[in-house]
């Protein structure tokens, strides 16, 4: 259902009915991006367009018997007067939402800040802590640590560009992990 709604917004962008953003770098429009049952819609702060897409989302919600939850949607706005923001916000019918913000995790921003970093950073000592390694065999230990932890940072480097002192501090909680178990199998002579 998703799928139909981005190929109307598409439509709209060729008609030029809807402007979407171009980046700088890029030749293509980005007007859309959709993640499951979540999507933002990116635009430039005008009026028509947000006519535009109000029309489209209403013939979506009609066409596919799909409502828009409008108490989770919001708009956001960059260097964009007031008066602009509410009255954009007054025609898509959603909340007006402040920066910084996040989305699926991850902050609405270009650089993330270190406090984002040393979360993620703590979310793997909060993961090591409940662990009890004595139940495992060494290929055990690994293929947890490689398939539990690991994971955890991926999706955000996937996006951001991690800080080499937030993927030391990573690099650091895996080997200390690993040399734990080592140690704590020499103890009950396991391991030579």
């Amino acid at each position: 259902m998703a799928e139909c709604l981005g190929r109307y917004i598409r439509k709209l962008v060729e008609k030029g009915e809807f402007c979407g953003l171009k980046p700088s770098s890029a030749d293509q429009v980005c007007s859309h991006q959709q993640f499951v049952d979540d999507s933002i819609i990116m635009g430039k702060a005008s009026v028509q367009d947000s006519g535009s897409l109000n029309k489209a989302l209403d013939s979506y919600g009609i066409a596919i018997g799909q409502l828009i939850n409008w108490s989770k949607s919001f708009v956001y706005f960059i260097n964009t007067l007031e008066r602009r923001q509410i009255k954009i916000s007054k025609i898509l019918g959603c909340q007006l939402g402040n920066l910084p913000a996040s989305y699926l995790g991850l902050p609405l921003c270009q650089d993330p800040p270190d406090t984002f970093w040393g979360a993620l950073v703590d979310k793997f000592h909060k993961k090591l802590a409940g662990w009890k390694g004595s139940l495992l065999s060494q290929a055990g230990n690994v293929h947890l640590l490689k398939s539990t932890l690991r994971s955890i940072p991926l999706y955000a480097i996937s996006i951001f560009r991690i800080s080499a002192k937030f993927a030391e501090a990573i690099e650091k909680i895996q080997r200390t992990f690993l040399w734990r178990w080592v140690e704590e199998k020499k103890k009950m002579n396991l391991i030579p």
